[in-house]
């Protein structure tokens, strides 16, 4: 039997304790294997292949959705959310109840602006 082709791509940074938690998590949940996660801290092609450079990814989480189209911070979260269980449940709520969305990435935004400092990780510039 072979592996199914992944659907999505995650990028996400390895590097990060928070969001290593968070992705190992979800990992762990994609047994169908729907989700190719690339942790560009150990590939730095795969952002260049994707249209993004370090200092973005560093920024906001990317996804690559079923569509070949670029998502980021919730939008992206969501892509990743609708191809695991119990997850999966979450995303239409989120995507109509109104407000809910807006809200969502509101706090996304803020908590990307200080996850850096949050964890002691130092933000590079575009390499």
């Amino acid at each position: 039997m072979t592996a199914a082709k992944p659907k999505i791509t995650c990028f996400h940074d390895g590097d990060c304790p928070i969001c290593t938690i968070e992705i190992n998590a979800m990992k762990k949940l994609d047994k169908t294997g729907n989700v190719n996660w690339v942790d560009f801290t150990q590939d730095k092609t795969a952002l260049a292949t994707a249209g993004l450079t370090y200092k973005q990814a560093m920024e906001r989480m990317y996804v690559i959705d079923e569509h070949q189209q670029l998502q980021s911070g919730v939008l992206g979260f969501l892509q990743v959310w609708k191809q695991l269980p119990y997850y999966r449940r979450i995303a239409p709520i989120i995507e109509n109840v109104p407000g809910l969305l807006l809200l969502m990435e509101f706090c996304y935004r803020i908590f990307a602006r200080y996850r850096l400092p949050l964890t002691g990780k130092v933000q590079l510039k575009d390499e």
